[in-house]
């Protein structure tokens, strides 16, 4: 598993299903609630605030799926 291209599939994510089918191209089964969750934390990492607090999508990735 490529953890840039996974953070890159996530980076473009639009809604939770995008981010579900993600998640099981790369071997994580996630519920719909843990999806919606995950999607929320990746639009979260898009803001400038969430730059500043050193949130990022690869510590978010790294995290989630054990990279």
């Amino acid at each position: 598993m490529d953890e840039k291209e996974l953070v890159a599939e996530l980076s473009n994510a639009q809604v939770v299903q995008d981010v579900l089918a993600t998640a099981k191209k790369y071997g994580k089964e996630l519920t719909f609630e843990q999806a919606d969750k995950l999607f929320g934390h990746i639009l979260q990492t898009k803001s400038d605030t969430a730059d500043l607090d050193g949130d990022s999508l690869e510590g978010l990735v790294k995290e989630t799926f054990g990279l």
